[in-house]
């Protein structure tokens, strides 16, 4: 039953135990009143009927809508009417019952309040009857079906109305148990996406450690072995020229291998540790002139004084510079180098151009996507600018810190 005028609701199986109930009574009520009146019967069966309709209309229709709610109060009206007249032709006084069915169909569609006042009603019909049942009826003996009377209606008040209470406390838990289903679904969803998104963070985590360790074992190999073969290949012009400056040649490219192997030993520690050093101004320049010392290279450069650049900014740009001179030998076969990194007003400007070939269309590797990728997720500009017998430039901008200390 579900009755919104009373924020009152049962569920399937209750309503139907109500139901069942209610026209249990009602037939039980009917077979007692026609039993003991044989001679009025098709009168009682009829009034009976008519009362069986109304009670099923109430029910059947009225219950389901709350528009028509109101409608049900008139409904009783007319009830109390077919039980007057019931228990007006009744010389056994069962159709009292019927008083009954309207108090248990009142006290679960409607409120406390109204059910009260169809109790009284009810009763008061009742009393009237019997008083003109009784002509004139000793005193005591009117007082006496009175109070007993008033016992039994009081008494199916109370009892409906903690039944009432008790369908409620039903109703209640079983909305508690629904929502309750409910919240653990979404919680189960809820967890499921966030098991879903903590193997995609776990993914990309192993992604970038993955292109992290990529990138230092480029940077750190990639180099090394370009000033390697560098003098691998000097050392070899020179075995038939001059094989003492030959077998220097090879000390060096073996120097450089010790170091590159020193170097790759010093990057597994920083990968393990979390912590990357670098001695910024000092390293760039040992870098230059390593370069230059190991290879027919020749590099200019200016490094105006700095700001204190964050560990990520450093390492950006002292990879770059690694990668580019290692690009421009390798593929450019530049010879010469011109390398400026100075501070501006909002940016700090690293530019490196070379005298290779260079290229029309230039496609960049590993290296120079690794070199754009560190410098934008810095906030800097990267560009590339390669035309052939021109050589390349490359420019980058990364902005400037908040600081106060400087170093160069």
């Amino acid at each position: 039953m579900n009755c919104p005028g009373t924020n009152f609701t049962t569920d399937e199986k209750t309503e139907i135990t109500i139901t069942r109930l209610l026209y249990l009574i009602l037939l039980v009520g009917i077979v007692l009143v026609i039993a003991k009146n044989p001679g009025r019967c098709w009168l009682l069966l009829f009034l009976a009927g008519l009362l069986v309709t109304s009670i099923t209309i109430r029910r059947a229709i009225i219950y389901d809508s709350a528009r028509y709610l109101f409608l049900g109060k008139f409904n009783f009206i007319l009830d109390f009417i077919l039980i007057f007249v019931l228990e007006y032709n009744d010389n056994g006084f069962f159709a009292d019952i019927f008083y009954l069915v309207l108090i248990i169909d009142a006290s679960l569609a409607y409120s406390t309040v109204f059910t009260g006042g169809i109790t009284l009603a009810g009763f008061i019909l009742h009393g009237f009857e019997r008083y003109i049942r009784f002509q004139q009826p000793t005193s005591n003996f009117f007082v006496s079906w009175l109070l007993i009377d008033l016992l039994i209606f009081l008494g199916t008040y109370i009892l409906m109305i903690f039944i009432r209470y008790q369908i409620q406390q039903k109703e209640h838990l079983r909305q508690v148990m629904i929502e309750l289903k409910i919240k653990t679904k979404e919680l189960e969803k809820t967890y499921q996406k966030l098991k879903e998104a903590a193997m995609e963070l776990e993914d990309i985590t192993v992604l970038r450690e993955r292109n992290r360790i990529a990138r230092e074992i480029h940077d750190t190999v990639g180099h090394t072995l370009t000033t390697v073969l560098l003098e691998l290949e000097a050392g070899e012009r020179l075995i038939p020229l001059d094989p003492a400056l030959a077998t220097t040649k090879m000390e060096l490219a073996k120097s450089q291998v010790r170091k590159g192997l020193n170097d790759i030993r010093a990057s597994v520690v920083m990968l393990n540790s979390g912590h990357e050093t670098l001695d910024f101004i000092s390293s760039i320049k040992s870098l230059i002139h390593e370069t230059m010392m190991h290879g027919d290279i020749h590099i200019r450069y200016q490094i105006d004084k700095l700001p204190l650049l964050t560990p990520q900014q450093e390492k950006a740009l002292y990879h770059a510079l690694q990668e580019g001179i290692t690009n421009g030998i390798r593929h450019g076969k530049s010879t010469a180098f011109v390398f400026n990194l100075k501070k501006t007003e909002k940016w700090i400007e690293f530019f490196l151009q070379d005298n290779g070939g260079g290229v029309e269309q230039l496609t960049p590797g590993f290296g120079l996507t690794t070199m754009e990728e560190r410098i934008k997720e810095l906030g800097g500009i990267f560009s590339i600018d390669s035309k052939p017998r021109e050589g390349c430039m490359i420019h980058i901008s990364l902005p400037l810190q908040e600081v106060t200390n400087y170093a160069g």
